[in-house]
């Protein structure tokens, strides 16, 4: 299926509305980016941020999405082109482990329109909760982009087509 800014906004519209009516989305439109998200998601952006225990830090821009509630997010960090993947992926896992002793973790691989993310899937208890997050990495032109989607276990797999129209929508303005 070919993903068009029509149906990406169709899919976040359905998705969180679960009835046909206008899409209910917003446009982040900075830093070169362009994406669609759901307009009652809270955005945050942070600059500059140092990978944690690394021995050549790895600047990132971090902009992430969190639901009204806070029990769903999904956050693009952007590195330098040139990062290394393997390498960020082990320090985001390392410093993961760090805050969650019980972690289960395997890989995993998406499609993001035609666009193959590879990564991990991490499962583990936040206070009572069973929390399940996929990170995954994707090497462009512009920027090694790691994005890191992240529910409740019982609810990640009805937001993971958000997360997906999220990602392929911000996958495309990088590729344009």
């Amino acid at each position: 299926m070919g993903w068009t800014h029509s149906s990406v906004a169709s899919r976040l519209s359905l998705t969180l509305n679960h009835e046909e009516r206008e899409p209910v989305t917003a446009v982040y439109d900075k830093l070169g980016l362009k994406f669609l998200y759901p307009e009652n998601w809270k955005l945050t952006e942070e600059s500059d941020v140092e990978m944690p225990d690394s021995e050549a830090p790895a600047d990132a821009k971090i902009i992430t999405l969190e639901t009204p509630d806070g029990a769903t997010s999904w956050s693009v960090y952007l590195y330098a082109p040139e990062t290394d993947s393997v390498r960020v992926l082990k320090e985001t896992l390392s410093s993961l482990q760090e805050t969650y002793q019980d972690l289960e973790i395997s890989p995993h691989a998406q499609m993001l329109g035609n666009v193959e993310a590879k990564g991990v899937e991490a499962l583990f208890y936040c206070l009572d909760f069973l929390i399940r997050a996929q990170i995954h990495t994707v090497p462009t032109e512009k920027y090694l982009v790691l994005f890191w989607s992240q529910a409740e276990d019982r609810d990640f797999d009805d937001r993971q087509i958000v997360f997906q129209a999220i990602s392929i929508s911000l996958l495309q303005s990088i590729n344009k």
